[in-house]
């Protein structure tokens, strides 16, 4: 076996990309057996690595979600101001692009962020196992290799997925309130007028979602890309480049998909 066999990737081969989809239903299945063994008190879960995975794709995050968000407010108050000044139809603009921010954007960017931040960090720690070896290790022990890495950190990325939405969703529209009150005199009242009647319950249901999903795609792509990192300590650093390309690609790719069902 030569120098660059050894360090190929297990997903490296012609099939390689149907051996990534299969070993990332054997991660999901591996994580869901972990959570239903939690519910039936049959395993516990690992809590310094649940919160730090918390802290990982929550709390270290928190500060960009909400710059973005008052960004992405701002930004948004800005281009309405602009539209109404060219016609007079407030409230139909408000309508279009209140439902356009709540179903796309902010789910999107919340997802971007959490790859960034939780997706990459997953990736190299699971690729810095599998380089040092410590895998192996981990299974010498009769541990769950996958369950051990990304049961925690997937629980912790739906969770704050959630709240980031949540918590983006609010601090965009504040802040494109204050924006259009302040500079188009527009009452904040009509904007979350708009909000109102652009949302129903099921679309509302949707946004919330919408994350979790994505959160799920990016944690199953790091544990894809981490655990075939190789045995070469270059894997570490493609791992997490794969990882990021590959989840803001999937999310796009998934919103745009779900979007096209809609029109069949």
């Amino acid at each position: 076996m030569g120098v660059d066999d050894r360090h190929r990737g297990p997903f490296s081969g012609p099939t390689g990309w149907i051996e990534e989809i299969g070993f990332a239903a054997v991660a999901l299945a591996s994580c869901l057996a972990l959570y239903m063994k939690i519910l039936l008190g049959r395993a516990r879960l690992d809590m310094p690595a649940f919160s730090a995975s918390l802290r990982q794709a929550g709390i270290s995050i928190l500060p960009a979600i909400t710059l973005v968000s008052v960004s992405l407010g701002l930004i948004l108050g800005h281009q309405i101001e602009a539209v109404l000044a060219q016609i007079d139809l407030p409230g139909l603009v408000l309508l279009t692009l209140t439902y356009a921010t709540v179903m796309e954007l902010v789910p999107i960017l919340v997802g971007i962020l959490v790859a960034g931040r939780a997706g990459v960090a997953l990736a190299v720690r699971q690729a810095t196992l599998t380089v040092t070896g410590e895998m192996d290790g981990l299974l010498a022990s009769g541990i769950h290799p996958v369950q051990f890495t990304a049961g925690p950190v997937l629980l912790a990325m739906l969770l704050m997925s959630f709240a980031f939405v949540v918590w983006s969703t609010v601090i965009t529209f504040v802040a494109a309130g204050a924006w259009l009150w302040g500079m188009a005199g527009i009452s904040p009242a009509l904007l979350f007028e708009s909000l109102s009647r652009a949302l129903s319950v099921g679309a509302l249901v949707e946004a919330l979602v919408k994350p979790l999903l994505f959160a799920l795609l990016i944690a199953l792509i790091a544990t894809v890309n981490g655990t075939g990192a190789g045995r070469n300590p270059e894997g570490i650093s493609r791992a997490a480049t794969r990882t990021m390309i590959g989840a803001v690609s999937a999310i796009l790719v998934t919103d745009l998909l779900y979007i096209l069902s809609l029109r069949v």
